[in-house]
């Protein structure tokens, strides 16, 4: 029963830790689909589940026994994610006096192109575990983009509130455990992508602190919904996560009036971008759309050969 818990050693832990953040601070990549590639997806939800209940069952000899381990295996791997998330958000963000490519007008459109790619290219991964879709699927996965657009399509005022801030860190934790759903997405889709990524560069801890209880909430109550849900009645939870992921390709659009803004600011049409910037910078926009593509079946390709190999094992 506890053979999940045999723990490697920590260096490789890290590594594990360094290439699931890396993920995680890019929209349209999910750390959980790197935890599946890597091929340590159970031992990591099963650690998670093994140090919640610790807590839980206040601190009872039987969860004792698989809290050491847990941890052994937890804390590398967190400070591998940490350390690359502030990296690769240092590059794509930055601070508000040194902005990233993100931010930029001369670069954002090539970086969002990528990630519009990549996202455009996986929405096939959760619907495939609809195994027998039916009108229910269609209307669910339909309310998902409509939700996705609503938000981020009409034109008002959002401040980042409190409130905003934890239900950001409660949606992010939930996706960043769910393969094929990304937490930077959705927190590019709530408008706090650029905020969180500033803040935690700025040392401006108080938003992340709100996101942090946020994500703890997510995994005391929301992360065992999930998993009931997904347990239960994973085609119409996926068809919700396929319309989510569709419509996520809306704040995702290359080109926007103002980039510091995230996917708040408005889209520009094709035709205005090709009479303002010319041919060329849309065939370099598009080669980065393919390095998307390219980058999403290159990890499909990569998830399915470790398959096989553990398979053989």
């Amino acid at each position: 029963m506890f053979e999940v818990f045999k723990t490697k050693s920590w260096p490789k832990n890290f590594g594990f830790g360094f290439l699931m953040g890396a993920a995680d601070a890019i929209p349209g990549v999910s750390g959980g689909t790197i935890a599946l590639i890597l091929g340590i997806y159970y031992k990591f939800i099963k650690s998670i589940s093994s140090f919640l209940f610790f807590f839980r069952d206040r601190f009872s000899e039987e969860s004792k026994k698989d809290f050491l381990p847990a941890l052994n295996f937890l804390l590398p791997l967190g400070i591998g994610m940490l350390f690359s998330y502030y990296i690769l958000t240092k590059i794509l963000v930055g601070p508000d006096e040194s902005p990233g490519y993100l931010r930029k007008d001369s670069t954002a459109p090539f970086i969002y192109s990528f990630f519009f790619g990549l996202v455009l290219s996986s929405i096939r991964e959760p619907w495939k575990l609809v195994l027998d879709p039916n009108y229910r699927h269609y209307i669910i996965l339909s309310f998902g983009i409509i939700v996705i657009y609503s938000y981020s399509s009409f034109s008002f005022e959002r401040e980042v509130s409190t409130l905003l801030l934890v239900v950001g860190g409660l949606l992010a934790i939930t996706a960043m455990l769910l393969p094929g759903v990304s937490g930077a997405l959705v927190l590019l889709s709530l408008g706090l992508y650029t905020t969180i990524a500033s803040s935690f560069h700025d040392g401006d801890f108080e938003p992340l602190f709100y996101l942090i209880c946020g994500g703890f909430i997510g995994l005391l109550v929301f992360v065992p919904f999930m998993n009931f849900m997904l347990q239960n009645h994973l085609d119409y939870t996926m068809s919700l996560l396929t319309g989510f992921m569709a419509g996520s390709l809306i704040p995702l659009w290359p080109w926007k009036e103002d980039y510091a803004s995230e996917g708040l600011s408005s889209n520009l049409g094709f035709r205005y971008v090709l009479e303002s910037f010319g041919f060329f910078p849309l065939v370099a926009v598009f080669l980065f759309f393919l390095g998307g593509i390219l980058m999403s079946y290159g990890l499909k390709e990569l998830e399915k050969r470790i398959s096989v190999y553990h398979e053989r094992l």
